[in-house]
């Protein structure tokens, strides 16, 4: 099991306490009838991006967290999103075999549009 984010670089870190914010944006990675994973994105009032996510996994459990500064402050939605994609590799091992393709996927489809 991976135990680091890939795109911890593009984070940057708040050490003030801070509430979370409405999510703006959000992006369906998955939707299948065993496992969902939507990531959430919104502008911070300072100008940056933070990122949520709502995992519902295959055994029937959910994981929520609303957009917060809390998990990172990033400089682009785009940075927000793969920093999300990113944390969701950590647990790469306990998704389904076609989410895991999904997520891959999903992290080839942001680094492309970088391209262009």
């Amino acid at each position: 099991m991976n135990t680091k984010n890939p795109y911890e670089y593009l984070k940057i870190d708040c050490l003030a306490d801070v509430d979370p914010v409405e999510a703006q944006s959000t992006w369906c990675v998955t939707e299948g009838r065993d496992e969902t994973i939507i990531i959430f994105s919104s502008p911070l009032p300072d100008g940056y991006w933070a990122y949520g996510y709502l995992v519902h996994w295959a055994n029937g459990r959910t994981s929520v967290k609303q957009p917060t500064a809390a998990l990172g402050r990033f400089r682009s939605q785009r940075d927000a999103k793969l920093y999300a994609i990113g944390f969701m590799f950590l647990y790469l091992d306990y998704f389904l075999i076609e989410t895991r393709a999904r997520l891959h996927k999903a992290e080839a489809s942001l680094l492309q549009a970088e391209l262009f």
